[in-house]
């Protein structure tokens, strides 16, 4: 693979995130879990990760990633402070699981045996996010709250009712 340099990796970024705006957040990242064009953890911290967790790694089209986080919220909630572990470890390898989503994707396209535009082009393709996992989120938690507060409080409502 041909070697970054920060302009290209800031166009290839772009391109992949589509969301020029982000570029700014993921560069010095993705950077940082860059070594010699393949992708080395280096822990970083993304808020987005830390709180988002699988939704995180869904809405960046990381689904392999988001469904192991996704399992392994539902075991760690079983655990005393297991979901605020698991949002630290996700918050800290956020973006190195972006970093080999990104390098997958170069391979995938091509990068450095042809034209940088085509590259950009495919990138945006494989890259980019799910704007509907923002709403499914939302919904995926409120059913857990009304779930898990609402239904038991009925129950033994209706249980104290009888007796």
């Amino acid at each position: 693979m041909e070697k970054f340099d920060y302009y290209k990796l800031r166009e290839l970024l772009s391109a992949h995130l589509q969301k020029e705006s982000k570029v700014n957040i993921y560069y010095p990242r993705v950077d940082a879990n860059l070594v010699n064009e393949k992708a080395s953890f280096n822990a970083t911290w993304s808020w987005w990760a830390f709180f988002g967790g699988w939704a995180f790694f869904l809405y960046r089209k990381m689904y392999l990633v988001a469904a192991v986080f996704f399992i392994l919220s539902i075991l760690s909630s079983a655990l005393p402070f297991g979901g605020l572990i698991l949002g630290i470890i996700s918050g800290i390898s956020g973006f190195y699981f972006y970093t080999i989503k990104l390098c997958e994707d170069l391979e995938k396209t091509g990068y450095g045996t042809r034209d940088i535009e085509e590259v950009k082009k495919d990138l945006s393709k494989l890259g980019g996010y799910h704007s509907w996992v923002t709403i499914l989120a939302v919904l995926f938690y409120a059913f857990i709250l009304l779930f898990f507060s609402i239904v038991p409080g009925v129950f033994a409502f209706s249980i104290y009712m009888i007796n």
